[in-house]
C-alpha cells in the first residue's frame, strides 16, 4: 500500500507548525492517542478516518457522492452476506477465495470494511460450529488481497479505503489490492466506473499495485478489472440530469455537456435498463447487473425515489425481471431519512438476488425504521432479528415484527408477497411507520376499510383518478407558454403554496398570466391554446411539505393554471360536474383520501414529497360517478358549509375539528363505521409531524 500520500502529507503540515512546546505537547498528545487507537485493534475494523473525510469534503456535493454510515453499512452487509444459500464453504479460506464483492463507487471504504466484517464473521462462525481453529490473519490477508474490489474517482478516497482496509492487519503486509481509481473527464471523456460499461478492462490508477512503491509514490497506472461479482455492494452517487444539480457537476461545462451526452449514447447502445433522469444511480445499478454472476446479489443505498419514482421505473423493471427482492429498509426518524452522513435526502436499503425463476413463496421483508441504530452493535442486533423472525404478511395476517434492542424501539417490520409488489410501486409497505397505517393503506387501495382491532368493516367505490378526470400541464409547460403580469388578464393562475395563507377549501386566483410571444432561451415555446384548455376548477398539489400545509386539493372558482399544482378537468358525462368537483375535494382532504394520496408519494427528503402526474393517475380516489344525485348533493352540501373554514396543518389533523367534519360527512353519504382511529395514527406519523414522541408516547 502506497502510504506517501498520507504521511508526506502529514510531515509538511509538522512542518508549518511553530517548535514551541504547546506545539510538542499537542503533537505528543496525538501520538498517544494514535498507539492507543492502534492498540485497540477493534477500531481498526471500521472507517474512522472516513467519518473525518466525509464532513471536510467539498467535492462530494458536485459528485453526489454521500457516504454511508457504519451503522447502516454494517445492518445492510449482515442482510446480503448472510451464510445460507451460499456457495462457499465458510470454514475454508481456500473456498473464500472465489469470492467477490466489488463497490462500483466506494468512496472511503465503508460499505467495503463492512463487508470484509461480515467475511470474517461468518468465517469464524463456521469454523467454531466445526471446531477448526481460525486463521484470523491468514483471511484478513485473503479478503484484502483477493475478495475485495473497490472503485472511485476520487484518489484520496480510494487512499483511505486502501489504508482502513490494510490497517485490519497492521502488521501484515499486503502486496497487492483490488482498489482502483478511475478516471473521470479529460480528453478521453472519462466517465469513471461506468467506463466498464464499454470495455472490460477501462485505464485506471492501480492502488496497492504489485509495482514498488517508491518513496514518491506508486509508479505508473494499471487496467482496471470487475470480475464477475457475488455481490456489487454500493451507494452510488445521487447526481440527476435535471435541475440544479446536474450530472457530472465537480467538472467544467465544457467538459460535463460532452460527457452527458458519452453517457446517454453508452445507455442508448448498450440497451442498459436505466434512466439517466434518475440520474447516475440508476446507471450504476444497471452496470452491477451485468457484474453479477447467477445467483448474486446487489446491496444498495440508494435515493428513496427508486421505491416510487417515474425515474425509476425502468430500475424497478430491471430488478422485476429477473431478481428477488430480498429487502426494503427505510427510516422514518424525524431529520434523519437518509443512510448517509453528509445529506437530508431520504434515501432506501435494497437487497436482491439474481434469480432466473422466482421461487413459489418469495417474500419481500419491508422494515420500517422509527430510529436508526446508533453505532454497529444496534445495527447487527435489528439485523439479527430482522433475518431470524418471519415478519407478518401485511395482506393476510395481522400485527408486525417488533424491532428492539434493548428496551429501546427502533421500528417494525412487515412482509409482502413479491409478485404481489411487482408491477407496481414499491413504496406502499414502507409508506407510513405504522404497520396498521400500512395496512389499512393496503385494503384501502383495494376498496376496503380497515380498522385496527376490527378488521375489514366496509368496502367503497374507488377508482384511479385518470379514469375519473385529466390532468393539466406541467410547470416546465407552463413557463414554456406564460409570463407572469401585473394586472387582471383571460389567463387566471393560482401560484405558489404558502400554508400560512391557504387553508381554506375553495380559493381565488391570486395570479395572472400572459402567453409569451417568443420562446425564452434554450426553451421551446408552448401555444396558450394548447395550454389553456387543460385550465381547471379543481387543483391538486404537485409537492407538498407534509409538515407545515393543510390542503392536497383546492376548488377555484374559475378555471386555472398553477405552478405548484396539478390541475384537474373532470371528464364529460359526469351527471353534475360541480357538485362532483366539490365531492372529489372534499375526499382528496379527508383521512381517507390522505391516506392514498400519501402512499403514492415520490419523497425526497422527509416531509418533502412530490406527486408525479403518471403516479398521479393511479392514485385510487372516491368514484363520483357512482354516486346517486343525493349522495352527491350531501357531499357538496359539506362542501359548501366547510369551504371557508379553515383546516389545521397536516400534524393537528388529530384535533382538527374541520377535518373531522369532512371525515364524519364521507363515512355518513358512504355509510361507513367511525374511521377517526385513523386520522389519529396518521397524525402520528414521523414524516408527517417530525415528533417521534408522538408514536412512542412521550
Amino acid at each position: 500500500i502506497n502510504y506517501y500520500p498520507i504521511f508526506y502529507t502529514a510531515r509538511e503540515l509538522l512542518q508549518c507548525f511553530s517548535a514551541d512546546q504547546g506545539v510538542s505537547q499537542a503533537v505528543d498528545n496525538l501520538l498517544d492517542v494514535s498507539l492507543k487507537i492502534v492498540a485497540w485493534r477493534a477500531s481498526l475494523r471500521h472507517d474512522l478516518a472516513g467519518r473525518i473525510y466525509h464532513r471536510i469534503l467539498e467535492e462530494a456535493k458536485y459528485l453526489g457522492a454521500y457516504y454511508t454510515s457504519i451503522p447502516s453499512a454494517a445492518l445492510l452487509l449482515y442482510l446480503a452476506l448472510r451464510q445460507d444459500e451460499s456457495p462457499y464453504d465458510w470454514s475454508d479460506i481456500g473456498s473464500l477465495e472465489g469470492l467477490r464483492i466489488a463497490d462500483l463507487a466506494c468512496g472511503t471504504g465503508t460499505l467495503l470494511m463492512a463487508a470484509a466484517d461480515m467475511v470474517v464473521d461468518n468465517y469464524i462462525r463456521a469454523c467454531v460450529g466445526k471446531a477448526i481453529a481460525p486463521e484470523i490473519e491468514k483471511v484478513h490477508q485473503m479478503i484484502v488481497g483477493k475478495v475485495i474490489y473497490g472503485y472511485d474517482v476520487l484518489p484520496s478516497a480510494v487512499h483511505l479505503t486502501a489504508s482502513t482496509l490494510t490497517l485490519r492487519v497492521p502488521d501484515t503486509p499486503i502486496n497487492v489490492t483490488h482498489l482502483y481509481r478511475m478516471p473521470l473527464g479529460g480528453g478521453e471523456r472519462a466517465l469513471g466506473s461506468l467506463n466498464f460499461l464499454e470495455t472490460d478492462s477501462p485505464a485506471a490508477t492501480l492502488f496497492g499495485q504489485p509495482e514498488q512503491v517508491t518513496g514518491k509514490g506508486f509508479r505508473g497506472g494499471s487496467a482496471a478489472e470487475l470480475p464477475a461479482l457475488d455481490l456489487c455492494v454500493m451507494n452510488p452517487p445521487f447526481t440527476r440530469s435535471v435541475g440544479g444539480n446536474l450530472l457530472f457537476g465537480n467538472l467544467p461545462e465544457a467538459d460535463r455537456k460532452p460527457m452527458q451526452k458519452r453517457l446517454q449514447q453508452i445507455v442508448a447502445e448498450q440497451g442498459l435498463s436505466a434512466s439517466i433522469t434518475a440520474g447516475l444511480g440508476s446507471v450504476f445499478v444497471g452496470l452491477a447487473d451485468r457484474s453479477l454472476k447467477a445467483n448474486g446479489r446487489l446491496a444498495l443505498v440508494l435515493p428513496r425515489a427508486v421505491l416510487s419514482g417515474v425515474a425509476w421505473k425502468r430500475t424497478r423493471e430491471l430488478i422485476e425481471s429477473c431478481y428477488t427482492l430480498e429487502y426494503i429498509i427505510v427510516s422514518h426518524e424525524p431529520n434523519h431519512w437518509n443512510f448517509s452522513e453528509n445529506t437530508d435526502l431520504s434515501a432506501v436499503l435494497l437487497i436482491a438476488q439474481r434469480r432466473n425463476e422466482a421461487a413459489q413463496g418469495d417474500r419481500v421483508i419491508c422494515v420500517n425504521l422509527w430510529r436508526q441504530p446508533a453505532n454497529a452493535i444496534e445495527a447487527l442486533s435489528l439485523a439479527r432479528m430482522v433475518f431470524g423472525t418471519a415478519p407478518p404478511d401485511i395482506a393476510s395476517e395481522a400485527g408486525s415484527l417488533q424491532l428492539s434492542v434493548g428496551g429501546k424501539k427502533f421500528g417494525e417490520a412487515v412482509a409482502v408477497e413479491w409478485p404481489a409488489l411487482k408491477g407496481g410501486l414499491w413504496s406502499f409497505p414502507c409508506s407510513f411507520a405504522q404497520s396498521e397505517i400500512v395496512r389499512a393503506s393496503c385494503h384501502l387501495r383495494a376498496g376496503r376499510l380497515y380498522l385496527p382491532g376490527q378488521g375489514v368493516v366496509g368496502r367503497l367505490p374507488l377508482t384511479p383518478l385518470g379514469n375519473l378526470a385529466d390532468l393539466g400541464p406541467d410547470r416546465r409547460d407552463i413557463h414554456d407558454g406564460f409570463e407572469l403580469v401585473q394586472g387582471r388578464t383571460s389567463y387566471p393562475a393560482f401560484w405558489n403554496h404558502d400554508s400560512t395563507a391557504v387553508h381554506h377549501l375553495e380559493q381565488t386566483p391570486n395570479q395572472y398570466l400572459s402567453p409569451l410571444s417568443r420562446a425564452k432561451e434554450n426553451r421551446p415555446l408552448r401555444e396558450a391554446t394548447d395550454l389553456w384548455p387543460k385550465a381547471g376548477r379543481v387543483l391538486v398539489a404537485e409537492r407538498l411539505r407534509l409538515n407545515t400545509h393543510r390542503l392536497v386539493a383546492l376548488r377555484l372558482t374559475r378555471k386555472v393554471l398553477g405552478n405548484v399544482w396539478w390541475p384537474v378537468v373532470l371528464k364529460r358525462g359526469l351527471q353534475d360536474i360541480e357538485n362532483a368537483e366539490k365531492a372529489l375535494v372534499l375526499w382528496l382532504n379527508s383521512t381517507l383520501g390522505l391516506l392514498l394520496i400519501l402512499a403514492y408519494r415520490e419523497e425526497t427528503e422527509g416531509a418533502w414529497v412530490q406527486f408525479k402526474k403518471p403516479v398521479l393517475g393511479e392514485v385510487p380516489v372516491l368514484d363520483v360517478s357512482t354516486l346517486d344525485r343525493k349522495s352527491l348533493a350531501d357531499l357538496a352540501s359539506t362542501y359548501d358549509s366547510l369551504a371557508e373554514q379553515s383546516l389545521g396543518s397536516f400534524p393537528e389533523m388529530e384535533w382538527d375539528s374541520t377535518r373531522s367534519a369532512i371525515d364524519e360527512a364521507i363515512a355518513r353519504t358512504l355509510g361507513l363505521q367511525d374511521f377517526s382511529i385513523l386520522r389519529e395514527l396518521l397524525g402520528r406519523e414521523p414524516t408527517i409531524c417530525l415528533r417521534l414522541e408522538r408514536l412512542l408516547g412521550g
